[in-house]
């Protein structure tokens, strides 16, 4: 098996920061943000339970469960947030809370790659690089990387040379002209 660069760590960050100086706002101390970001979730803002999944997923500002960042992600990942259809996919793939799941970490993966989201795009190539959670397919493992090295992802760029290291100039000519169709249908 081929050792990858990963690029499975979480997305989650709270994105929301509020200041006094912020027009309309006034100063939230953290437990008024918890909770105000808990009532827009509840509401269905899939912002805000990417965020509130992404504090429960590290363990900031509340205490870690992952029971809660994995609800609050998969609901705000089947509205489309591509952030926690990352964290989603890495919790299914490392087993955060739930058993280790690699066909749905790939489907959550494919999710967000298709939306282009870099680093999904590489753990994607990894998955197919490595035939986890889906057949080994090296030529679909390059075009993914190079999808994901065209967005500056550095961890990509190592895992194209890796994966050439075991295709034929034919094989990478196939991933290449993958990769460039896909980019022309994006257009």
């Amino acid at each position: 098996m081929m050792a990858m660069a990963e690029s499975v760590k979480t997305q989650a960050a709270p994105i929301h920061v509020m200041t006094t100086e912020s027009p309309g706002f006034h100063e939230l101390n953290q437990e008024d943000y918890v909770a105000t970001l808990t009532t827009f979730a509840e509401w269905g803002d899939p912002k805000a339970q990417h965020d509130l999944a992404a504090l429960y997923l590290e363990g900031l500002d509340v205490e870690q469960d992952f029971a809660a960042a994995l609800k609050w992600h998969t609901l705000a990942a089947q509205q489309g947030n591509i952030l926690s259809q990352h964290d989603l996919a890495t919790m299914y793939l490392e087993g955060l809370g739930v058993t280790p799941d690699p066909e749905t970490a790939f489907r959550w993966f494919f999710k967000a790659a298709t939306h282009g989201d870099a680093k999904a795009q590489n753990n994607l190539g990894i998955l197919y690089a490595t035939g986890t959670g889906v057949a080994l397919d090296i030529i679909e493992a390059a075009q993914w990387f190079l999808s994901a090295e065209s967005q500056g992802m550095l961890d990509a760029t190592e895992n194209l040379e890796i994966a050439k290291e075991e295709m034929t100039p034919e094989q990478l000519q196939e991933a290449t002209m993958r990769f460039q169709l896909r980019q022309q249908a994006e257009t």
